[in-house]
């Protein structure tokens, strides 16, 4: 976000993401440097003699920077986001979009610091509510600790973002985007404590080929951190709807990946590819069923336990010519059950057993979207996306087992530090409505939803 007062007029869609992309884990020096000088009051007389007392003060502030003493100055920024959905047939990411909704917002603080060569230190508080998603709860986004030896080679441990696809490690920035919502399927606004980050380490790098231009890579290893307040839960919630028995916990898990980018010879051109896998995703499930029979023995516990795999592949192409932006991603996500232990519990092969079902299946999630830099105030932009919970029946299984999304976005930039985004789509299919409770009958009818979303920051 640093780069926002002085490189956004230069930059546009993809560029502006990389130079993002980049400023996070401050792998570009010129960001930080210009971005001060953009801050910086104008230095005429009477500034001056203002300024001058400040300049001897032991802590003091200068532009973004906190200055204690002789140390390296502490850089902050934040952002503060109010949405609102409004949806004709479904309640859509949140309870109540049938009727418009601004449960749809995002609150983040970062500070940064480089207090010796080469090494980074940077960490962002990050709370946000989606529908029932977040509610507020404040969190650790990332705290990272970087160490660059040279372009080719670096390592980052603390909290890292996970890199994957265009857009995964930068999707709180909405300075990185024209669209209001990202393509659901890929990038699901409410799967944040899933995909946003691990606690682990990762290396990272640059490495020339000259004429063939240049490979950047990173692999990384750690913790998934689930909560109980999170989409991942909320989805394993929805789908023992009506069954009697709710979630009793989803744990962490260990998680491995790797994103790698080829920067093509043509200029603006590059191809990817993230592959990543989660092991031991467990899932805990309880509830009671009624036997009929009288008191005390009118009622038996259920339980079950799932243990399941889940690697994933992701693949991303993005042209940059002048101030077009052309981007295409597909996903395939596999949930491979290695074992279930139930007790009592009900259409299970055999009460009291463990069980090694692999009942795979694999969703796939695909888009193509491009964007306009009309002008530094305003950009335009549309991408169509579709996604599919099973790879094996495409097309089939109902509205619930697919979704299609047709979205045009507008975005003005009144000022630098706001931004107003206005974005239409046209949906068919409910796959992922993910929300039984507020959607009691889905049809294969197209629907609409009206998304708007304001951002300051600093």
């Amino acid at each position: 976000m640093k780069i926002k007062n002085s490189l956004q007029p230069k930059l546009t869609g993809g560029a502006l993401v990389l130079a993002i992309a980049t400023s996070v884990y401050g792998q570009t020096a010129a960001p930080a440097d210009a971005s001060k000088t953009a801050t910086t009051p104008a230095t005429d007389s009477s500034t001056a003699a203002v300024a001058a007392p400040k300049a001897n003060s032991f802590v003091r502030l200068d532009g973004n920077d906190l200055i204690v003493g002789s140390l390296p100055p502490v850089t902050f920024h934040g952002f503060a986001s109010q949405g609102f959905l409004d949806t004709t047939s479904y309640n859509y990411l949140a309870a109540n979009t049938k009727g418009g909704s601004f449960q749809f917002n995002e609150f983040g603080l970062n500070a940064s610091t480089s207090p010796f060569a080469r090494t980074r230190i940077s960490a962002q508080a990050f709370m946000f509510d989606v529908g029932n998603v977040g509610n507020y709860d404040i969190g650790l986004d990332y705290a990272v600790i970087d160490y660059n030896f040279a372009d080719e080679i670096g390592i980052r441990a603390g909290r890292i973002r996970r890199p994957e696809g265009i857009y995964n490690s930068i999707q709180d920035i909405d300075l990185a985007r024209t669209s209001v919502l990202l393509p659901q399927g890929m990038y699901d606004a409410r799967w944040r404590d899933f995909s946003a980050s691990v606690d682990g380490g990762s290396v990272y790098g640059n490495v020339g080929l000259g004429k063939v231009g240049s490979v950047s890579y990173e692999v990384y290893g750690g913790m998934i951190n689930l909560s109980q307040q999170g989409g991942v839960a909320r989805e394993v919630q929805n789908g023992l709807l009506n069954t009697g028995l709710s979630l009793s916990s989803v744990n962490d898990c260990p998680l491995v990946g790797g994103q790698i980018w080829w920067n093509t010879p043509m200029d603006g051109l590059r191809l990817g590819v993230a592959l990543t896998e989660g092991f031991n995703f467990n899932i805990d499930e309880a509830g009671v069923l009624a036997t009929g029979q009288p008191f005390p023995v009118n009622t038996v516990m259920l339980t079950r336990h799932s243990r399941l795999n889940v690697p994933t592949e992701h693949y991303s192409v993005e042209y940059v010519k002048d101030k077009w932006t052309f981007q295409g991603e597909a996903k395939f996500q596999t949930l491979i059950e290695k074992d279930t232990t139930s007790q009592n519990f009900p259409n299970f092969p055999a009460a009291n057993s463990t069980s090694a079902t692999h009942s795979d299946s694999t969703s796939v999630t695909w888009y193509a979207g491009a964007a306009y830099e009309v002008n530094h105030w305003f950009q335009t932009g549309a991408y169509y996306t579709e996604y599919y919970n099973d790879l094996s029946d495409l097309g089939g299984g109902g509205p619930k087992n697919y979704q299609r999304d047709l979205a045009l976005s507008f975005r003005f930039d009144p000022k630098p530090w706001w931004i107003i985004k206005v974005e239409g789509h046209y949906l068919n299919g409910t796959a992922l409505v993910r929300d039984d409770i507020h959607n009691p009958s889905e049809s294969g009818n197209g629907w609409f939803m009206l998304a708007l979303k304001t951002t300051v920051s600093f």
